[in-house]
Formats: structure tokens, C-alpha cells, sequence
């Protein structure tokens, strides 16, 4: 079985990291009653957390990590696409570079946290083999996202002429 790469906004993982945990908490509201102890309330899911690891090795490492680094870097609010689960809104928390200073290797430690402001269903079109095509995207970053060919996806959207610009709001059929 192949796992469909890591990404966030635009950047791709060469590799996925080694760990990848993912976090939900009820909020759940605690209230004093006198003379009766407390009183429990569940105020509902709370945001997803991801938080993991993993090291780029080889010649480029430090380039990549350079790449990861200036992701982090920008403002606001991406897709992040984990392998076996649906993509969702997340903002960049987080991100630490970690281990003895190699020149073939960097470990990094990163955090996301879900943004709560969409619901989950936004990220994905109702049918998970439909993808909604955001600004910027590519079939070649759809492609690697979902861990295909850009020649399969091109065989499923006959439509698509220009597989560098689809066209925002396009809907692209992943095999």
C-alpha cells in the first residue's frame, strides 16, 4: 500500500516524517454548585491537534529544511493534506529543528493546529473521489497530494486542457 505524501499549502514532504499524532479534546465545561459538588457540561469537539517528527537526509537536506522553514514563515491559514485521512484547514504552529548538527541529516520536530472557523466538510467535496480545486493549484500538485500520476489524473479529467492552471473551483476526479 502506498501512503499519499504529507503536504501543506504548497509544500510537499519528500518523505513523510517518521511520527504523525493526531489530537481531539472535548471541551467540557466544569461548574460549582454549592453544597452539591460540580456540575459537568460538554461544550462540544475541540480543534485537531497534529504534532510529529522526522529528518530530510541526504545532500539537500539543509535546502529542504530551508523550504519547510519559509512555509512555516507565512501567515495565515492552509490545507493540510496527512496520509489516510481527508485534507483540513490548519495554521503552521510550530516548528523545531532538533538533533546533533549533521550535514547530511536535520531532524525537525512540527505542530499544527485545525483552524475551527470552517467546518470539516469544507475541505473535501462531499464524493472523496472529487477534489476542488483551490488558487494555485496544479494536476501535478493534485497528483503528488494523492499519491498518483499525473497521466491517471489526466485519463479521469478528459475536460482539463491545461494541467498547470485547472482553474479555481474546478472539480478534478482522483482515481
Amino acid at each position: 500500500m502506498r501512503l499519499t505524501p504529507m503536504s501543506y499549502k504548497d509544500y510537499i514532504w519528500p518523505r513523510n516524517p517518521e511520527t504523525v499524532t493526531v489530537a481531539r479534546a472535548k471541551n467540557i465545561g466544569k461548574y460549582p454548585i454549592p453544597r452539591a459538588g460540580n456540575v459537568l457540561q460538554d461544550l462540544g469537539m475541540g480543534s485537531r491537534t497534529v504534532r510529529g517528527s522526522g529528518a530530510f537526509s541526504g545532500s539537500g537536506c539543509a535546502e529542504e529544511f530551508q523550504k519547510l522553514s519559509a512555509v512555516f514563515a507565512e501567515e495565515g491559514v492552509g490545507q493540510l493534506l496527512l496520509p489516510g485521512m481527508a485534507p483540513f484547514s490548519a495554521v503552521f504552529s510550530s516548528l523545531t529543528r532538533k538533533g546533533d548538527p549533521r550535514p547530511d541529516r536535520i531532524g525537525y520536530e512540527f505542530e499544527f493546529w485545525e483552524d475551527g472557523s470552517a467546518p470539516e466538510s469544507e475541505s473535501v467535496v462531499s464524493d472523496p473521489k472529487t477534489y476542488l480545486c483551490k488558487a494555485g493549484d496544479t494536476l501535478f500538485s493534485i497528483a503528488a497530494s494523492f499519491g498518483i500520476s499525473v497521466d491517471a489524473l489526466q485519463a479521469c479529467n478528459p475536460d482539463i486542457q491545461w494541467p498547470n492552471a485547472p482553474g479555481e473551483g474546478t472539480a478534478v476526479i482522483v482515481p
